[in-house]
Formats: structure tokens, sequence, C-alpha cells
């Protein structure tokens, strides 16, 4: 009967003594004989999935574990394991998940609004600069960490609590502190947030705001937190036995490294190193060191994760003697889990009310008509979908809340995160093309444009190109009233030199075309899909002669002023503009133009374009077709200022570029290419080969052939999607007065 007592006394002592610190637990005195069992979970971005796979052998051998401690990506898997979520949920998710979306933080480029897809045929490069009074403003990140912050909302389901060692199991998730650059242990609140901080790696994840403070990830300070578990309450949860599963990437051999992102990754190892280094001299004989073999894995690899996983679970068998050792009976092991099951608190999913934060340049209106408009949202999936919408318009760098408890009611408040680069943004961009006809053209691109100059959203637009073919376009777009209905005003110089060539592809002479003029107009937006638009217009042409004079007229130069109408439409729907694997995209153009030349002639007449792109994967191949139509319906030269042209790279290809000219030209294509590798989402989508088949004609030409039937040709490609635009190597052909051969170097879109 004393014995009895004295073990009830001891037990609620140690039980009090818990409660205090991290190291409360879910144990009870059925379980006091047993050693305290710490699991620390080491950072290594994608190779920390690796965690799952040692977690379910853990779970096999009936090890219970009494606090975690986590960094980076073993603060992911360890705080959503420490919250409750059986382990086969958990393993689920990471799996399906579409981790190219998340990592890469590009919204599905279907459902953006037009305007926003509008200067992606512009061979723009992908990073984005801002430009105000102060000057020129870089990113804070390569990666938006939209998608990510929605992921982990959903691993965690809201989760709020004052501290973690009420968790089911107790837990801490380790940050730094940009500011000060030290250690940030978080123990308690929101959850998502601390695993968002913990793994908030500096220059590809935007930093994290909290309490006034900016946080990045953990691996700077302790990327292995043994001494959060070995140590004594408040430092650690005083764990008498620590597993270790250390999952970061070994330094690489000087042969090894070969590439910028080889020394970026090495100078990571370094910074890391060292305090890992420090946390491994605390394992001591008593404990368990986990390395999993994840040669060939880099903390990028985040598609393998299945594999990676499996990696985890394999690496335990080395160690499975040791891990016998603190193996519980199955009994008591039961017990535990059902009462950690048991703890797992109650999400607060369901929102009466949802306030948004002030923003710096949208109008507040328009983030509430978008967050707070009837119905207003009452739960976290309904919040995320207006959260995509929000994200989807392009003026923010991502959308964050928190929950709250006010007078009884759980309050969502949400902060978006306007663009740091914003509301100004200027882009660059190359365009090359070689071929092994000698010719060569460079071009350089600009483009600036200025948003919210109103609370109705208008923009101004420019475009500069600097090259053989230089051009400047300034487009004011003004929205009217909030309503689809906008109007516009545009300015266009242009400065074109054409070839024109004989039947066998030599150079006859070379004409310059210079335009400026006006439109001004109003259209219709479509949303997602596209807009219509309809205006006059007014432009004055000047053709010159480089090499000789035009035509029959004993002059090199004419003027002409060309006035009309004209009526636009656009639906685009492709999911990549450089290498689309699904969507469609159809363009129609129409203009009715009066000429007024200085030769003394005057002609009206019709001028039509007409392209489309149908674009769908089957397998691992993607078969693209696309058709264009350009010049007069009446195939008449009169009228036209610049004639219309076929020739060059899938644009029959075999030929030299622009080689046919005439009032009408038309091209049908079908290309198939298969991707062949997977970069990095900042650094393009990958590398593909493939070919393509494609047939056109040229109607009235302005130097008459005696070939003047449909032309077949054909390509060979070898593409890479780079941070500069779709880069081409290639070989044509074309069956044109005999055949014709051709070799490509390009860089840039396609016509």
């Amino acid at each position: 009967m004393g014995s009895t007592f004295l073990k009830a006394v001891s037990s609620a002592l140690i039980g009090v003594f818990l409660s205090c610190s991290l190291s409360a637990t879910a144990a009870g005195p059925a379980e006091s004989k047993r050693p305290r069992i710490g699991l620390v979970l080491g950072g290594g971005g994608a190779r920390g999935l690796a965690h799952i796979g040692v977690l379910e052998e853990l779970e096999r051998l009936r090890v219970p574990i009494d606090c975690i401690a986590g960094t980076s990506a073993g603060s992911l898997v360890g705080g959503v394991y420490a919250s409750g979520m059986p382990l086969p949920e958990i393993k689920k998710r990471v799996e399906s998940a579409d981790w190219e979306k998340l990592i890469g933080g590009q919204p599905d480029r279907r459902n953006l609004p037009y305007l926003r897809k509008k200067d992606d045929y512009r061979n723009l490069a992908a990073m984005t600069l801002g430009l105000d009074s102060e000057g020129v403003k870089l990113p804070r990140s390569v990666v938006n960490s939209q998608f990510i912050d929605a992921f982990l909302r959903e691993l965690t389901q809201d989760l709020f609590i004052d501290s973690f060692a009420k968790l089911p199991i107790p837990f801490v998730a380790i940050a730094t502190d940009l500011e000060s650059g030290d250690m940030r242990v978080f123990n308690g609140g929101d959850l998502a947030i601390a695993l968002r901080a913990s793994m908030a790696v500096p220059g590809a994840f935007d930093v994290v705001h909290d309490n006034g403070r900016m946080y990045v990830d953990g691996m700077f300070v302790r990327n292995l937190p043994v001494e959060n578990v070995k140590y004594k309450a408040p430092q650690g949860c005083g764990a008498d036995v620590v597993i270790v599963v250390d999952v970061g990437t070994p330094m690489l051999k000087g042969n090894e490294i070969k590439s910028f992102l080889d020394v970026a990754g090495q100078a990571m190892n370094i910074a890391t190193g060292r305090n890992v280094l420090e946390s491994r001299k605390l394992i001591g004989p008593g404990d368990v060191l986990i390395e999993p073999d994840l040669e060939g894995y880099t903390p990028a690899s985040f598609t393998d994760a299945k594999d990676i996983i499996e990696r985890g679970r394999k690496s335990v068998a080395r160690v499975e003697a040791q891990l016998a050792v603190l193996s519980a009976p199955e009994t008591e092991y039961e017990a535990w889990a059902s009462r950690i099951s048991g703890k797992a608190p109650k999400s607060l999913i369901q929102y009466e009310r949802v306030d948004v934060a002030k923003t710096r340049f949208v109008p507040p209106q328009r983030v509430e008509e978008v967050l707070t408009s009837p119905p207003v949202p009452n739960n976290q999936g309904e919040l995320l979908d207006r959260f995509d919408r929000l994200y989807d318009s392009g003026d923010f760098d991502g959308i964050n809340y928190r929950l709250q408890q006010e007078g009884g009611q759980t309050v969502a408040t949400v902060t978006p995160i306007e663009r740091h680069v914003g509301p100004n943004y200027l882009r660059f961009g190359l365009e090359l093309s070689f071929d092994t006809y000698r010719t060569a053209d460079v071009a350089l691109l600009a483009n600036y444009q200025m948003t919210w100059l109103n609370q109705w959203g208008a923009q101004w637009r420019n475009n500069l190109k600097i090259g053989k073919g230089g051009q400047i376009d300034s487009e004011i777009y003004q929205p009217m009233w909030g309503s689809p209905v906008f109007a516009y005003g545009r300015a266009l110089a242009a400065n074109t030199v054409f070839p024109l060539f004989d039947g066998n592809g030599s150079k006859l002479m070379e004409i310059d075309v210079r335009h400026g003029g006006f439109e001004a107009g109003a259209g219709y937006s479509l949303g997602r899909y596209g807009e219509v638009r309809a205006g006059i217009f007014a432009d004055k042409v000047r053709f010159t002669s480089l090499t000789g004079f035009l035509g029959s007229l004993a002059q090199d130069e004419i003027r002409s002023t060309m006035r009309g109408g004209r009526l636009y439409g656009v639906i685009d729907q492709l999911d990549n503009p450089k290498w689309p694997r699904r969507g469609y995209y159809l363009r129609a153009d129409y203009a009715y133009a009066h000429l007024d030349s200085d030769t003394s002639t005057q002609s009206s007449s019709q001028l039509l374009t007409v392209d489309g792109d149908l674009a769908g994967t089957y397998g691992t191949y993607t078969w693209r077709g696309s058709a264009r139509l350009h010049g007069s319906p009446k195939q008449e030269l009169a009228g036209i200022t610049t004639p219309y042209q076929l020739g060059g790279f899938l644009d029959l290809s075999g030929l030299r570029a622009d080689q046919l000219s005439g009032a009408q030209t038309a091209l049908a294509r079908l290309m198939v290419y298969k991707q062949m590798t997977t970069l990095l989402p900042q650094l393009g989508s990958g590398t593909y080969i493939g070919a393509s088949l494609e047939a056109g004609k040229v109607w009235n030409q302005l130097i008459s052939h005696a070939d003047t039937r449909t032309i077949p040709a054909a390509s060979v490609f070898l593409g890479v999607d780079t941070l500069l635009g779709p880069l081409y190597f290639a070989g044509g052909w074309a069956d044109y007065m005999g055949s014709q051969w051709a070799g490509y170097l390009y860089l840039g879109y396609t016509k």
C-alpha cells in the first residue's frame, strides 16, 4: 500500500514538472519506466521528406516519441506529425502534392487576367524589377511562397495554440532572426507560420514576418537541433534518448563544383556545416543517428518525394537493432498512440468574420470585393480559393492570414502582401537569330508598366525594341468604373527592314519601312479568356530603298498616310506560351484602311490577320498545331504598307528568314515535342526534343517566282526553356525551287 502511494506521488510530481516545459507528454504512469525519447529532424530541403519514411519505420517498430524538434523540412514533417495528423495522411498529401506548382510559385496561366498574359509573347526575361522615384527595386525572393503557404495551412488545419507543448507530441521549430542573426525557437502560436519561418530559405522564399521581426530558415543557426531535445527544460525537453535524423547535403568535392548553383549550394553547406558539427557532438552512445542514403537527390528534388520517402524508410534498417531496445510492448504502444490521437486539438476552421489589412497601392475596395463579397468565406477552403483569385491579379507576392478570438468570434485577419517591386514594373529581354545562310539578327527588349494610376486600375504600358527592326509602343489602358469596359489610346513608332530575294534565294534589295501613328478606341475584357477592341487609327509610312529604286519608280523613297478603323479580338488559354502542353489561342485582327501616297495614287484596302494554336499532351508527347493567315482578303498589294512574309525557322524551315513576300501569306504547322529533363522552375521548365511539319503559300508575290505552289517544309530541334526565353538548336528543310536546307540558332518566340 505504501509502495503504491509513493509511486502515485512520484508520478504526480513528475507530471507537474513536465507540464511546465516543452517536455509535456502523453506518457502516464504505465510508461514511467521507459526512457523519454526525443526526435530530431534536421533540415535539407526536399531531402527532408525522408523523415516521413523514418517515422513509418519508427511506428512499425513501436518506438514512442515524447518530443520533436525540427529545422526547415524537418520542422514541416515534425510539426505536422506532432499536431496529430496520422502519418499515412501526411504521406498521401506530400506524395500527391503538385511540387512544381508549390515551388515554382506561378499560378495556372490559363486563370490569369488577359492583361497579365499580353506581354508573354515578347521574349522578356522572367525577372521583374521595380522602378520608382527611389530607383530600381530588386525582388526579395526568387519564388513567391503563396502556394507553399496555402499548403502549410491545409496541413496544419489553421492550428493556433499558445504553447506547442500542448500538442499531442510537444514540438519546437527553429528559425533565424534575419536582423540579429539570433536563433528563434518557435514554441507556440500559429503553427503554419512557425513551419514557414523555419523553412524560409533566403533568396528563394520571402522572409516571414512575425511580431515585428523577420525570419528565415533555421539552418543558419541550428540545422540539426539536438540541443532542443537533449537539454533539460527550458532549453530542451530533457530526453533520455535522442533519435537524430540528418538529411543534410554532403560537401561537394572540388571536381563536382561546376556551376553557379553548385557554388551557391556549397556556400550553404559551409554556412550550416559548423552548427551541425556542434550539434552532432551531443549525440551520445545511447542515442541513435540515422543518415538516409540520399545520393542523387538535392534540396530541390521535391518531385521525387515518393522515392525520397522510401530512401528514408530503408535507412532505418541499419539501426534497427538500436531501435529495438526502445520498442514498447504492443499494448503499451497502442495505448500511447491512442492518447496521442486523442489529444489532437480541434482546428479553428470556421470563421465568423474576415478582416482585411491596409494595402499600399491597390485600392482597399478592390481587395475587399474579392475577399469579403457575399457570401463571406467562413472556412479555410473558401478563403484560400479567394486568395487564389486575388493572387492571379499579379499585384501581390502573397496573401497571408492569422486567426484570433474576439468577443467569442473566430476572426481571420488577412494581410495582402503587395508586390515588393510594384506598382511600377521593369523587364528586359533579348532576341537572337542565326542561321547557316549567315544571317544574324539581335534585338534588345525593354518593357515598363505603371499600374494603378487611379482607383479604377489605369495602366501605362510601354515596350521598346532596339535592333534591326526597332519599335517603341506606348499605350494608356483605362478600365471604366470598375466594369469590363475599357478605353485605350496607343502610339507606335517602328522601323522595319525587309529583304527581297529572287527565286534562288539571292538578295535583290532591302527596303526600310518607318511607321509612326496612333490608335484610340474602346474594348471589353473577357477576364481570363481575352479581350475585344474596336478603334480608329492613323499611320504615316515612309518607304526607303537601301539598295536601289522602288519598283518601276525612278525614286528611292515613298511617303504614305493610312487611316481607317480596326476590329480586334483575342482568346488566350495556353498554359505556357513558350512550350505549351495544353490549351488554345485564337486571334483575329481586321482593318479597313484608306491610303494616300505621294505618288498621287489613292486606294482602300482590307487587311486581315487570323492565327491560332491548339496544344495537347498525350503520354509523354505534346502535339501543337498552328495556323496563320495574313494579308489582304482580295490578295491585292495596293494599300499594304508592309508586305507579309514567310521563311525561317518554324515559318517554312529550310528557307532564309523572310525569303518570300507578298500580299497574302498562309502557314500551317504541326509540332511534336517531348520534355527530356526538368529544370528548377526559376530556371525554366526543362529541355525538349521535337520536330515539325509545315506548309505555306504566298499569293501575289512582290518578286514573282516560278514556284507558286504550296511549299512543304520540316524541322527537327533541341529546345531549352531558359530564363531568357525558348532557345532552339534546329535543322530545317523546305522543297522550294529544289530542296533547301538550313541550320538555326534561335532565341525567342516563334511567329
